[in-house]
Order: C-alpha cells, then structure tokens, then sequence
C-alpha cells in the first residue's frame, strides 16, 4: 500500500498541475475512484505511468487517499500561482517517481522545473551506513558496510553473547517460548527455533554473531529471535547497557573517520544535490512548503561542514552531521538513525537520513 499512496501523492501534483494550468473545472471532489483518478493522470502526463496501473483497482478513495489528492491539490495549486514559476501549456509533465534507480531524487518534471515531493514525512532518503561514510569522506565502501560489526566487534559480540545466553537460560527454565507462529525449545545440544512450518537448530556452544549466522536465516532471526528479544529483554537493564555500549563504541569511530575525512567535492551525494537546481516539496494537510535546492556549484558557495557527532539516547545509534549556512549564519542538521529494520541481529542495520528535530528546511535551501 505504501507504493499505491506514493504514486497517488507524485501522480496528484503532476495531475492537478495540468488541469490547473488548462483551467479545466475539475476538483478534488470530482474525484472519488482511482480509475478516473488514473485516466486523468494519463491525460495531463506525457509519459508512461503504467507503473501505477494499481490504482484503478481502487473503487471508491477512503480518507486517507482523498486527504493525498487535497494535499496534492494544494501544492499544484502553490505551484501554479506562486508567481515563481513559469509553467506555459507547451511543458510537458512528465511523472519519474516510479523510477526508483535512476539516481536523483526527482520525481516530478514540469517543463524546465523538477520536484522532490514529500508528504507527512521527515525523511529525506532510505541509505545504508556506506552511502553515508562515501557522501561525507569521498570513500568508496561497498554496500553491505555494518556499523557494529566493523566499527565495534568486540561490543557488538558481547552484546550478542549477553543475549544468546540470556535465551538459554530461559529455555532451561521455561522449557519452551511460543507466539502464535513460532516457538523456541531445546532439543540435546541445540536450540530449534521455528517460524511456521520453517525450521532450524543452532548449537547452544556457539560464541559469536558470525557463528549464530551461519546456523540460522534472515526468517528465523526476524521472525522468532528478534520476537523472543522483543518480548523478554526490551527492558532489561543488562541487556540495554550492551547494546548501549555497541552504539557509542560505533559512534565514535564513525564520527571520527567522517570529521578527519571529509571531502566536500562528495557532499552532493548526501545533500541529493544535482549539477542542476531542482524544487524539494513537502505537504501535509497543515502545511505547504516549496524549497529551491541550489546546484552542487552554487551550494558549495554558501554552505560549510560543521562536523559530525553521535548521539546515544537510550541505545540507538544516531549520526548527526552539521551545516551552517554561511549567508545566515543559521546552522541545520541531518539525522542517521543506525537501526536493525528487520529484527536485532539480522542483516545490515540501515542509516535512514532525516532532517534534524530542530532544523528546517528554511536554513538550508531557499524558501519559494
């Protein structure tokens, strides 16, 4: 569902962009199902939008999908009569959301203008922690790059080890966990942990994470280890001061590597700058705001680094990395949250950008 509302919040600018621009008497309450939702879009859009074909499927707009076209509506609206742009009947419109690999953040084109939308969310891109060292330093790691593993082994084991034996000791004692789809026993010299009718069996002698690897799957660590985690250690004080510890250890030396290293000339890559100027958008039913995101040339000239920090709350890792605009003096930072998406233990934890609690967007791009 999350790509049905995407395409309906990109698709509804593009869309109500054109009828605007034509002066057609069609409103958002004119609108109540996607497949005249999705006829009108191919009208106003000179592209394939087939990608969206889904939303035809949808007979009747609840709440939600009406409250996507009326914020829709109003940032069309914003941009057709703001007076900034200059939008003639002979633009195309072109829809480029659903191109996820074509390596810029547009994702609609209007005429000479691109825009980055975005709707009820402060998140500016989805990155892994390898993206987030290269765009700062001019590194090249490869995907897959762990802020545990390979910036605090030795924690991230220990915490690893707290946890495994803490999951023994409760099978002891309990002689079986169980949810409605999985469950955890001991059987001789192993635990078997199974998820539906998916089973495995780890030995209970295993000492580190890379061994708990080996002996288990993605399925099994989200499904049923990263639950029994859940359900069993998500307050306990030992367990918490682990993983704790992990975060900080990885904090510092990922702050340190990135304020040695930094390399502006790769910044573009972190602030999802273009060697053109493009139009960063973001909607809510409160709010409608439309920011010009210079060039990676013009932003270099006003635009300085001011260092990169972690931050530990209460066990989570976050990177803060600082800018200061040099016109205004005002200061803005960006988020990393280093977390597991998919369970403790299981996989790469991902390092989703956000835009800072305090910062807006005013003090980095310009307000339109």
């Amino acid at each position: 569902m999350a790509d049905l509302k995407t395409h309906l919040r990109e698709l509804g600018v593009a869309t109500f962009v054109g009828i605007l621009r034509e002066n057609l008497p069609i409103s958002v309450k004119d609108i109540q199902d996607g497949n005249t939702f999705f006829q009108l879009s191919k009208s106003m859009i000179k592209n394939d939008i087939s990608k969206a074909v889904n939303l035809t499927l949808i007979t009747a707009f609840n709440s939600e999908e009406m409250q996507i076209l009326q914020n829709a509506y109003r940032l069309a609206s914003y941009i057709v009569n703001c007076g900034y742009f200059s939008i003639s009947q002979d633009d195309v419109i072109l829809w480029l959301g659903y191109d996820s690999q074509k390596g810029d953040p547009i994702d609609v084109q209007i005429g000479k203008y691109g825009f980055s939308l975005k709707e009820d969310s402060y998140i500016l891109k989805n990155m892994g922690l390898y993206e987030l060292i290269n765009s700062l330093t001019g590194t090249n790691h490869s995907k897959g790059l762990h802020a545990f593993k390979d910036y605090a082994s030795g924690e991230y084991n220990a915490w690893f080890e707290y946890t495994w034996n803490s999951l023994q000791l409760f099978i002891k004692t309990h002689k079986k966990w169980e949810i409605p789809t999985a469950s955890i026993l001991r059987s001789g010299n192993y635990l078997v942990f199974l998820h539906n009718n998916h089973q495995v069996s780890v030995p209970c002698s295993i000492k580190s994470i890379e061994e708990f690897e080996q002996f288990s799957n993605s399925e099994i660590r989200e499904k049923v280890f990263a639950k029994w985690i859940g359900k069993q250690l998500s307050e306990d004080t030992n367990y918490l001061a682990l993983k704790k510890n992990c975060a900080v250890t990885a904090g510092q030396k990922i702050c340190k590597k990135i304020n040695l290293n930094f390399n502006p000339y790769y910044v573009s890559l972190f602030l999802q700058l273009l060697n053109k100027e493009y139009y960063y958008a973001k909607t809510t039913s409160e709010i409608c705001c439309v920011f010009r995101v210079p060039s990676v040339n013009d932003f270099s000239k006003v635009i300085s680094f001011e260092g990169c920090e972690y931050s530990v709350p209460k066990s989570q890792l976050n990177i803060i990395t600082k800018f200061k605009n040099v016109g205004t003096g005002k200061c803005f930072e960006f988020r990393n949250e280093c977390r597991f998406s998919h369970g403790q233990f299981n996989g790469c934890p991902e390092a989703k950008l956000y835009i800072g609690r305090n910062s807006s967007l005013c003090d980095l791009y310009d307000p339109i």
